[in-house]
């Protein structure tokens, strides 16, 4: 599966658990991370899709 990884704004989300947010983006899903290392850009696609599989803040 092919992701697209960017960071967003999120200051004008309803609910919005923080600031910004890291949205893994594919063509049938969407994962938004709240809380993720801040140096995200720097880390290889392995470590990324590791970090995506972590349990999510506030997932049900």
């Amino acid at each position: 599966m092919l992701w697209q990884i960017a960071e967003h704004d999120a200051r004008d989300v309803p609910g919005a658990m923080s600031a910004t947010c890291l949205v893994f983006d594919s063509q049938s899903i969407c994962r938004r991370f709240w809380y993720y290392p801040a140096d995200w850009l720097a880390l290889g696609d392995a470590t990324l899709l590791d970090l995506m599989s972590q349990p999510r803040a506030g997932a049900a």
